[in-house]
């Protein structure tokens, strides 16, 4: 079979999974992983044929695509900020919209002296990111799966960030330092939500990390509870939110003491992030 051919009945193939624009997405991304191929090079190449090991292996991915399987979590990487992270499914795939959150707090965050914390880091892609772009002084993260923690913490080897990734559960412990800048996208998508949400991500993103099964507000109002132990006077606070719950989190934010609290959409015009300063 030539690359035009297989190209042509990967995309068909996930169409009962994904829209035609995001199946083309993902076999461009394919071929340039596997084959090192751009978009043009697979115009230019397209009669070539494939020979038999590399029909074997499109057909081993293309067979877990088509059970949901993410290509990221296939692949075993993923790209964030311009950085190659290892995921796999204990992980969080990164958003886009969380790139956007580590460009608010760069453009807002403009000196290097300042310590900064991750609560929830999962791939460590956020503390990561704003390590190596911001040059901030001291970078910390915390996690409460282990195994997301050894992910986190060899991110950070592999792109050389000097970030502290430690074992926590935020919703019963407290880190033992005060910050100048906490940040956290911790779970938030409503339990109802679960089942609604596309085949790739429900069935293969950890839960944990995308729902906080009960409360959606939970580890809003935890982390809001122990701010004053965490946060240093003047100190900033950052959520990536459900874009239902701009208000919500403002007003638990005003009524913990934060100041100057902001909602902020994402390039699609959704509530996203809320931000505050500690100023109590």
């Amino acid at each position: 079979m030539i690359l035009k051919s297989y190209k042509q009945k990967l995309i068909e193939s996930l169409s009962d999974l994904y829209d035609k624009r995001e199946a083309e997405q993902i076999a461009n991304r394919l071929f340039d992983e596997r084959f090192g191929l751009s978009r043009a090079e697979l115009v230019l190449q397209a009669d070539r044929e494939l020979d038999k090991q590399e029909l074997a292996d499109l057909d081993n991915i293309l067979s877990q695509l088509t059970k949901g399987k993410p290509l990221d979590y296939i692949l075993g990487k993923s790209l964030f900020f311009g950085y190659e992270f290892e995921v796999n499914e204990e992980v969080l795939i990164p958003r886009p919209e969380t790139e956007e959150l580590v460009q608010l707090i760069l453009e807002r965050e403009t000196k290097t002296d300042y310590s900064l914390l991750d609560i929830g880091t999962g791939s460590g892609c956020i503390p990561i990111a704003l390590k190596l772009e911001g040059k901030y002084e001291k970078v910390a993260a915390c996690e409460v799966s282990s195994t997301a923690l050894e992910m986190a913490k060899r991110n950070a080897e592999l792109l050389k960030a000097d970030v502290d990734c430690f074992l926590m559960d935020i919703l019963t412990e407290v880190p033992k330092d005060k910050y100048d800048v906490v940040v956290s996208n911790p779970p938030y998508v409503f339990v109802e939500e679960l089942d609604s949400l596309e085949k790739h991500v429900v069935e293969y993103e950890p839960r944990i990390a995308l729902s906080p099964l009960g409360e959606p507000l939970l580890f809003y109002k935890r982390i809001l509870s122990i701010l004053p132990q965490i946060i240093k006077n003047g100190g900033r606070l950052y959520f990536e939110i459900h874009e239902e719950m701009g208000e919500e989190v403002e007003v638990l934010m005003r009524h913990h003491g934060l100041q100057s609290v902001e909602i902020i959409e994402d390039m699609y015009g959704r509530d996203r992030f809320v931000f505050g300063i500690y100023a109590p």
